[in-house]
C-alpha cells in the first residue's frame, strides 16, 4: 500500500489565550507544526503529505513547511468550520491507498508511534493510537450527579496518528456528511458503520496542546530529549510533570511496555508458545484466520484461534514481554469475541517498535479433526500478511494425537509455535 497524511493545522489559539492559531506558536524555537511535519518526514513509509489550514493561512503554513525542509508536503489545503470538514478537505487531496490523519497540535509524535499505527491499519484495515486511562472516571446525568463508574480497564484516551484505507475513510466522511453526524474524531466514524478500529499503545508524551499549561510540559519534553534524557516516546519520565498526565507507578498494562525500548535490537532472539482451546458446539472453528467448516468450534473469550494465540505468545517470548493472557486478558470485555489477526498484528507491532522483523515461524496445530491440510496456505498467507514476510518465511504443519489425549479424543485442539526474531541494526 502506498501511504500518506493529512495534518490538520487548521484550529485557533482561543483555549490557548492566543491571539494566533496555536500551531505557529513557537515550541523549542520552531512553530509547533514543524515538529509534527519533521516527524512525517522522518517517516520512510509516509510518501505524501497534505497540511489542512485554517482560512486565511495557507501562506503561513506553507512558509513554515519550506522553513523546515519538509520535502513530502504535496498540497496545503484550506480547512472548514470544524475538524471533520478539515480532515475531508485533506482527504480529497491525497491520492494514496492508506492514511495517517495527525492533529499539529500533537507536534512530540515519533516516527517510530506512526510506523507501529500504520504497520497495525496495513494488517487490520484500521487503528489509533491510544494510551490507558489511569484516572478514575465518572459519568453524570448533566446536572451534576454522578451515575455510572466505568471499569477504566476498558478505556482508552485516544490519541492521533489514525491510520485508515483512504476510501473507506473519505466514503465514512460522506456518509456523515448526508447523515448530519458530527464526530469528535476519525476513528468513530467507522465505528458507527460497524467497522473495527484496533488500538495501538500510543505515548503519554504524545500530548495535544490545548492550554498554555499543555505548552509548558511540552517545553520540558522537548528538553528532556534534547538533553539526552529520554528520546522519543521514552521521554515520559521527568520531574514535576501533573500526577494526571503520567501512568501511575507499578500500573499492570505498563509494567514492560512503556519501558525504553530496545534502540539496538539483539541479532537473533527467539521465543516458544503454546495454546489450547475446548471445542464447543455453537462456535466458529477459526484456526490461522481461516473459517473451516466443522459441527464444532473453539471456546474462548475472543475468537480462540488457537494457531494465532501460539504464535503470538512466541513473539511475546522472544521480547520477553510475558504471555498473551496478560497483554488481552480474558477479564477484560473489550476482547471479548475479538478478531485474533488483530491481536497478532498488536503483538507484531511491539517487536516492530523494538526493532526486529520476522526470520522465521514454524508451527504446528494438534487436532484429530476437523482436517487441517486444505486449508494451510490460506493460514499461512494470512499469518505473513500480519507478520509483513513472505509465505517462505512461515511453516504450519497439522498432525494428530493418534487418538491419546484430550486432542485425540476431539475434545480440544491445541497448537504450539516456534518464532525467530531479526533485529535491523545488527
Amino acid at each position: 500500500m502506498r501511504w500518506g497524511a493529512v495534518i490538520v493545522a487548521a484550529g485557533s489559539g482561543k483555549r490557548m489565550g492566543a491571539r494566533e492559531n496555536k500551531v505557529f506558536l513557537p515550541l523549542g524555537g520552531k512553530p509547533i507544526l514543524a515538529h509534527a511535519l519533521a516527524a512525517f518526514e522522518a517517516c520512510a513509509a509516509v510518501e505524501s503529505v497534505v497540511v489542512v489550514a485554517a482560512p486565511g493561512e495557507r501562506e503561513r503554513a506553507a512558509a513554515v513547511c519550506a522553513e523546515a525542509g519538509c520535502r513530502k508536503v504535496s498540497a496545503i489545503v484550506e480547512g472548514g468550520a470544524e475538524r471533520q470538514d478539515s480532515v475531508r478537505a485533506g482527504l480529497d487531496a491525497l491520492d494514496t491507498d492508506g492514511v495517517l490523519v495527525h492533529d499539529a497540535a500533537r507536534p512530540l509524535i515519533t516516527p517510530e508511534k506512526i510506523e507501529a499505527c500504520r504497520r497495525a491499519a496495513e494488517a487490520c484495515g484500521a487503528a489509533a493510537l491510544a494510551v490507558p486511562v489511569h484516572d478514575t472516571i465518572k459519568v453524570t446525568d448533566g446536572r451534576g450527579w454522578i451515575v455510572a463508574t466505568p471499569d477504566r480497564r476498558t478505556l482508552w484516551a485516544v490519541q492521533t496518528p489514525q491510520a485508515f484505507r483512504r476510501e473507506e475513510l473519505a466514503e465514512a466522511h460522506r456518509l456523515a456528511v448526508a447523515d448530519g453526524f458530527r464526530a469528535t474524531d476519525d476513528a468513530m466514524l467507522l465505528e458507527r458503520l460497524g467497522r473495527r478500529v484496533a488500538v495501538v499503545e500510543g505515548d503519554y508524551a504524545n500530548v495535544k496542546i490545548t492550554t498554555p499549561e499543555d505548552l509548558e510540559l511540552a517545553e520540558r519534553l522537548l528538553t528532556r530529549r534534547g538533553n539526552g534524557r529520554g528520546t522519543g516516546e521514552d521521554s515520559v519520565a521527568m520531574e514535576n510533570v501533573k500526577e494526571h498526565d503520567m501512568p501511575e507507578a507499578g500500573a499492570e498494562s505498563t509494567e514492560e511496555a512503556d519501558k525504553p525500548f530496545v534502540r539496538k535490537p539483539d541479532a537473533i532472539r527467539i521465543g516458544q508458545g503454546f495454546d489450547v482451546h475446548r471445542l464447543a458446539e455453537g462456535r466458529p472453528c477459526i484456526i490461522g484466520g481461516v473459517r473451516i467448516p466443522h459441527d464444532k468450534g473453539l471456546l474462548g473469550h475472543s475468537d480462540a484461534d488457537v494457531l494465532l494465540h501460539a504464535i503470538a505468545d512466541a513473539i511475546l517470548g522472544a521480547l520477553a514481554l510475558g504471555d498473551i493472557g496478560r497483554h488481552f486478558p480474558d477479564t477484560d470485555p473489550a476482547y471479548a469475541g475479538a478478531d485474533s489477526m488483530m491481536l497478532l498484528a498488536r503483538v507484531w507491532a511491539l517487536a516492530r517498535e523494538r526493532g526486529y522483523r520476522l526470520g522465521n515461524v514454524d508451527a504446528t496445530v494438534i487436532a484429530q479433526e476437523p482436517k487441517m491440510a486444505p486449508h494451510i496456505p490460506a493460514m499461512r498467507a494470512n499469518i505473513a500478511r500480519v507478520l509483513e514476510c513472505d509465505t517462505e518465511r512461515v511453516s504450519v504443519k497439522a498432525t494428530t494425537s493418534e487418538r491419546l489425549g484430550f486432542t485425540g479424543r476431539g475434545e480440544g485442539i491445541a497448537a504450539q509455535a516456534v518464532v525467530c526474531l531479526v533485529g535491523d541494526v545488527l
